[in-house]
């Protein structure tokens, strides 16, 4: 398969990645506002409280619990969806708001919208409006899904959801053709990486292999590369550190020498929120002493 990124053309020549400047990329953020990257860089620069995260989040939030339009730059319904739900589960882990009032309604969504096997999918009103991307059409497994509202659901305190969605997963993760897409091996990771038990941590191991894969041919989105780099800094295998500076070069590669934004495949009105992704996930890189800014 070619490769669908040509910014990555300088490492599939094997070239150095140029110099990371993140004051471009804050500048690029100035000069392209968006309510989500705006809230969450004032709320991790401490310039506002939780109770001010919030007063911006809960408009994202539908009547249903879920989450809406704009969260998720690619979806502008107002029907609370479960992929957009996904995104603010995973904004709400990366700021540790664990205990507010609308973090128990998003709670309330996902158990009510749960399929009897214990897994999760687009909802049919969503998938009908013409605001909902077609990468929200359910997916065969329904693996990434599952996995990710179950991990990023124990970080949020819903235990209750994470037991049938393992029993799913590891049913049906020997099924996954290998080729198709990474993003369920990153999903796993979430969702089993951590657990002590040994057929848990056998999936999750071999995950990680196959999600090397896609990374060493340079075959990761780079709007993606941040979730994949919070979910690995989480991890104690011995090749994480090899593979984290993988997708550090791939967003170095990303970045356009122009404007200072991360240049992403999903299209020009993701890449603010690629940008501020990639801003939170060298922060991370830095913490685990890989880099240096």
């Amino acid at each position: 398969m070619a490769n669908p990124h040509p910014y990555y053309e300088i490492l599939d020549a094997g070239n150095p990645a140029p110099e990371f400047k993140a004051d471009a990329a804050f500048d690029f953020l100035a000069k392209h506002p968006d309510p989500i990257c705006n809230v969450r860089l004032s709320h991790w620069n401490g310039d506002i409280n939780d109770e001010q995260f919030w007063q911006v989040l809960e408009t994202y939030q539908a009547p249903n619990g879920g989450f809406k339009g704009g969260i998720d730059p690619d979806y502008t319904g107002e029907i609370g969806s479960i992929h957009s739900t996904i995104e603010a589960m995973r904004i709400l882990v990366a700021h540790h708001q664990l205990e507010m009032p609308q973090v128990g309604r998003m709670a309330n969504f996902i158990r009510q919208m749960s399929q009897p096997d214990g897994t999760w999918e687009e909802l049919p009103e969503v998938l009908a409006t013409p605001k909902c991307p077609k990468w929200y059409a359910p997916a065969k497994f329904r693996v990434y899904e599952t996995a990710c509202i179950a991990g990023y659901g124990l970080e949020l305190g819903l235990s209750d959801v994470w037991p049938q969605a393992v029993r799913y997963v590891r049913q049906m993760y020997p099924q996954i053709p290998l080729d198709d897409t990474p993003h369920p091996y990153w999903a796993i990771l979430l969702l089993l990486g951590r657990s002590n038990a040994s057929a848990d941590r056998s999936i999750a191991l071999d995950a990680f292999d196959n999600l090397g894969m896609f990374v060493r041919r340079h075959k990761v989105d780079p709007y993606d590369c941040s979730a994949i780099i919070e979910i690995l800094d989480g991890l104690d295998y011995p090749e994480v550190d090899e593979m984290l500076m993988r997708i550090y070069d791939m967003i170095r590669a990303a970045q356009n020498p122009d404007d200072g934004g991360i240049m992403t495949a999903y299209g020009e009105k993701l890449r603010p929120a690629a940008t501020f992704n990639a801003l939170m996930a060298l922060a991370l890189m830095v913490q685990r002493g890989l880099i240096t800014m």
